[in-house]
């Protein structure tokens, strides 16, 4: 958990937006939002108390998210939240101090494997319950990644996850990378090398962007926390000086 210290920190004195990934919540954060009583920590819709939108679309997730977004906030999204936080930092750009983006890729549309995998999971999902997802997304994760998993997606329909990869497999934010202004660090998981490409492709397109490498998988907030919220301090201690 983050812990206070005797220095100001940006996380303490400035209002932050965390965004969760597909089939999670937004208690996946807790361990480190639990200190911060600026933090805003939202349910996509379809997700935990959240309701749905149809047809799931990022935009649309964004359309409902965006009046809660505080001014001057640093926006924090993990996989689907990630793209979410892109499509936010785009279009509110005056409320967004900078941006954290953690294994998300602008667009899943290049990538042949993941579209027959994700179309292959949303028919699955018609002959077994949202469990089975939650044991098979668990197989070769570390011992925490994978009681959080089984977990968090045992709280899920079928609907719920299909329409968050239905969100995600739609999604490209390609065109909308270079309106993006915030100081923007982008984390990747050294074990996932599918969100390798797309999250370098962000860290380049956008202006000034830092591009972290950490030990770990897809879930870097329960496979690594320790030096993922390292990586945060440094970044917003540099990015986000504090007068």
């Amino acid at each position: 958990m983050l812990q206070a210290t005797e220095n100001p920190h940006p996380l303490w004195t400035l209002p932050s937006f965390w965004l969760h990934g597909a089939g999670l919540s937004a208690s996946t954060w807790d361990r480190f939002t639990g200190p911060l009583n600026r933090a805003v920590i939202p349910d996509l819709p379809g997700h935990g108390a959240a309701p749905h939108v149809h047809p799931a679309r990022v935009g649309h997730f964004a359309d409902i998210l965006q009046a809660k977004v505080p001014k001057g906030c640093v926006l924090i999204g993990h996989s689907l939240g990630g793209m979410v936080a892109l499509e936010l930092a785009a279009r509110v750009p005056d409320r967004v101090k900078a941006l954290i983006l953690i294994e998300t890729v602008p667009t899943v549309r290049t990538s042949r494997l993941w579209i027959i995998c994700t179309g292959i999971a949303m028919k699955c999902l018609h002959c077994v319950p949202p469990r089975f997802f939650g044991w098979l997304s668990a197989f070769g994760q570390t011992e925490e990644t994978a009681r959080h998993l089984k977990h968090q997606l045992s709280r899920h329909t079928r609907r719920s996850i299909n329409a968050a990869l239905e969100a995600a497999s739609h999604y490209d934010a390609r065109p909308i990378l270079h309106r993006i202004n915030a100081p923007t660090l982008v984390v990747i998981g050294q074990k996932n090398r599918a969100t390798h490409g797309g999250a370098r492709l962000i860290a380049q397109t956008i202006p000034g962007a830092r591009l972290v490498s950490l030990p770990g998988g897809h879930m870097l907030h329960t496979d690594n926390p320790a030096q993922l919220r390292r990586a945060i301090d440094t970044f917003l201690k540099d990015a986000v000086p504090l007068s």
